[in-house]
């Protein structure tokens, strides 16, 4: 068995990227407590930095051939395990927003009710006159302004907002309420 004395040795580099596994356990001896450190700091949770240490000296294991010097080694360990610990954490905030939807955000609930009463609406304007009709789509449906609808109509502003009134207080005799 090969008996390496540290990443320094001359033999390291070539036993490594042969595969020799004296090479790993000196690489992963000399490297995982800091780099367990390391995680630590980034990730808050001991147990899981040293899991993702550990995938990272897998991940080295099976690129090893790759690695064209023994300096990047340590460099790629280190760059390996803050990427890691980063899309961890990425991670955990996604799983959190999934498993606490956003107040902000509505529920299917209240699309489903906002449908509905969106619906029951346009039912309801459907039974105006055509007058009505015509001066509750442009001012709610289309944001027009009372001044912008009676030149569009070719109707004095008041009425605009007489007519406006009469089919809110029509509205208020349903069942519909907002």
């Amino acid at each position: 068995m090969l008996r390496l004395s540290g990443t320094l040795d001359p033999l390291f580099a070539d036993s490594f990227q042969q595969g020799e596994e004296a090479a790993f356990d000196c690489l992963f001896r000399e490297y995982f407590p800091s780099l367990a450190y390391f995680a630590n700091r980034i990730v808050s949770n001991p147990a899981t930095a040293e899991d993702l240490v550990q995938d990272c000296f897998v991940q080295l294991w099976q690129r090893r051939d790759r690695l064209s010097h023994v300096k990047a080694i340590k460099s790629y360990l280190y760059t390996s395990v803050r990427n890691k610990c980063l899309k961890f954490l990425e991670q955990q905030k996604r799983q959190a927003t999934f498993n606490e939807p956003d107040k902000a955000d509505p529920g299917i609930e209240d699309v489903v009710i906002a449908a509905e009463t969106a619906r029951e609406l346009y039912q309801f304007i459907e039974t105006l006159s055509p007058a009505l009709q015509q001066v509750i789509r442009l001012y709610y449906l289309e944001g027009k302004s009372n001044r912008e609808i009676a030149q569009q109509l070719q109707i004095e502003p008041d009425t605009v907002t007489r007519q406006r009134l009469r089919a809110i207080m029509a509205l208020r005799k349903t069942k519909i309420s907002l």
